[in-house]
Parts: structure tokens; sequence; C-alpha cells
């Protein structure tokens, strides 16, 4: 594992889904970070693994808040995607959560930080051209 570096092609040209999308390869770093440190501490992984959680949800909603002033065409397809990786960490959470192992945390780690990246670059970029300098 290690940290994920913010890069321009996770750019989608709207303000606050990139602030968001940064602040979600934050958590993921922390998460890596509270993963790989010297002493696994369990409870450490569990409150970042809370606060990850937490702005996730939040984070869908405002951009789905955005897709659909938007009026993106594909938005019923990208909120199932939400939908699906959040059913996806929350079973890999509710593992971590009957056994707070580093490996499942590890797990957790591994699935969002590979969601994360290639749904922001294979689905986020398409609502790119209906974003741009849309304020909310």
């Amino acid at each position: 594992m290690g940290a994920i570096a913010w890069r321009r092609q996770l750019s989608v040209g709207q303000p606050s889904i990139d602030d968001d999308h940064r602040h979600l390869i934050e958590y993921l770093n922390e998460l890596d970070a509270a993963l790989n440190a010297r002493v696994y501490m369990p409870a450490r992984v569990a409150k970042t693994l809370m606060k990850l959680l937490e702005y996730t949800h939040q984070h869908f909603q405002r951009e789905e808040k955005i897709m659909e002033k938007v009026h993106f065409p594909k938005m019923e397809e990208h909120k199932r995607r939400h939908a699906d990786a959040v059913k996806a960490i929350g079973d890999l959470s509710n593992v971590f959560a009957k056994e707070p192992t580093r490996a499942n945390g590890e797990r957790i780690y591994a699935f969002t930080a590979d969601w994360l990246v290639n749904h922001i670059i294979m689905e986020d970029t398409q609502i790119a051209p209906y974003v741009r300098g849309v304020w909310v």
C-alpha cells in the first residue's frame, strides 16, 4: 500500500467535487498510515475508517445534487455505482468490526482506494463537461 497523490487526471473541474475528492484521498492516506504504523492500533483504524465513511456519504450526496442540477444524463447509473460502493464498503467494515485485524483493514483500504481512483477517472470525469464552472 502507499499514499495516493492528487493529480490532474482526478480533477473534474468543479471546485466542491474536486475538494471532496482531495479530502477522500486524505482520509484514505490517513487509513494507510494507521494500517502501516509500527504499532497496529485497531481503534485508530476504526476511527479513521468512520471519518472516511461519513465523508463518503456526504460527498455522494453533494455530487448527486450537482448531477441533478446540471441534468447529467447518466445520473441514475452513477447513483447506482455509489450505492454499490457504499454496500461493498459497509460489508467490509462489518467484517472489520467483528474482527479488527490489520488484514481486514487492508482489505477495506485496497478496495476503497482502487474504487475511488477508478471511479473518479472513469466515471466522475464524464460529468466534467456538465459541471465545469457550476457553483453550489
